[in-house]
């Protein structure tokens, strides 16, 4: 995650070095707080250097304490380094020229350094707009590239949702089991071998009752015996 936030932050500072000065101009003015922290940010830096530049080591020096003035020299000249890496990669974007852009950078920053009165004033006040538009412009594409991080990043978990659920509603349909209609049972008559299906009439014919003689019907065959012998 850090290492995400370093490469996107690097890669709009360099973007700021090659974006064209219009549409770094219209980014920071869509984009007003980033524009105000590019401004703070950007333009105290060279307000301190001139400061110091112009009061503060002179004084040091005028009393004899120059282990302070050396020192107040380089937060100077580091104060000016911060300034004109921005003012460099403005001109650049600007001009289109690596050495325009550095003559640039040294004209501004050495006329608010040396120069005395309005000059010194008139190059502090263009190097803090160009530090506050640079600077702006720059927290702006860094903010754009983390919003684009975030909408792909929940693109991709939402399109993972769908295919999980996709894949789990395809899993549970292949677990209901299918009816196969099965061919019809042959009748039992059919499948009886011939050998039980005779033990089976066998034993129908055994349950039938037997026939009952009486006496009546005895002395009535008698009868009709005799009767046949006479006619014989």
């Amino acid at each position: 995650m850090p290492q995400t936030s370093k490469r996107s932050r690097r890669q709009a500072s360099d973007r700021s070095a090659t974006t064209d000065l219009v549409t770094q101009i219209e980014c920071a003015a869509k984009n007003p707080q980033a524009t105000l922290i590019g401004a703070l940010i950007g333009g105290v830096v060279p307000w301190f250097a001139r400061a110091l530049a112009h009061h503060e080591v002179p004084a040091a020096w005028s009393v004899g304490n120059h282990g302070l003035a050396a020192a107040m020299l380089v937060v100077v000249m580091g104060c000016a380094l911060f300034s004109a890496l921005t003012v460099y990669k403005f001109g650049k974007a600007a001009f289109g020229d690596s050495k325009k852009a550095l003559g640039f950078t040294m004209a501004l920053e050495g006329v608010m350094l040396v120069a005395s009165g309005a000059t010194s004033t008139a190059a502090l006040v263009v190097l803090i707009a160009i530090n506050a538009l640079a600077n702006g412009s720059v927290i702006a594409m860094a903010r754009a590239a983390t919003c684009k991080q975030r909408e792909s990043r929940a693109k991709a978990a939402a399109t993972r949702a769908r295919r999980t659920a996709a894949a789990a509603d395809h899993g549970e349909r292949a677990k209901v089991p299918v009816a196969v209609p099965s061919a019809a049972a042959p009748s039992r008559a059919h499948a009886l071998s011939p050998s039980r299906r005779q033990g089976r009439q066998s034993q129908a014919l055994a349950r039938k009752p037997a026939v009952q003689w009486m006496p009546a019907m005895a002395a009535n065959v008698i009868d009709a015996e005799i009767v046949g012998e006479h006619l014989s």
